[in-house]
């Protein structure tokens, strides 16, 4: 097993707030000379909506849909 596969394993037994705080380590440091930050499509209220989505869908005080639910309830499908 490779060593990105391991490290891969660990991190995703991690608690949710231990995982955010390395994805956003490792975002940082990737924002440095990133062509991500200088894409007009970067929203950083968006990423903050996501977060805070993220932690109701851990938490269990919402419920998430699957895709093909969300289609159906938006008129996508």
């Amino acid at each position: 097993m490779s060593n990105l596969t391991e490290l891969e394993k660990e991190v995703l037994n991690l608690p949710p707030k231990e995982r955010e705080h390395l994805v956003l380590a490792a975002w940082e440091s990737l924002e440095k000379g990133s062509a991500a930050l200088a894409n007009s499509a970067f929203d950083p209220e968006g990423i903050e909506i996501a977060v805070r989505r993220d932690e109701e869908i851990e938490s269990g005080s919402v419920q998430s849909i699957s895709h093909a639910e969300f289609m159906r309830r938006t008129d996508g499908g």
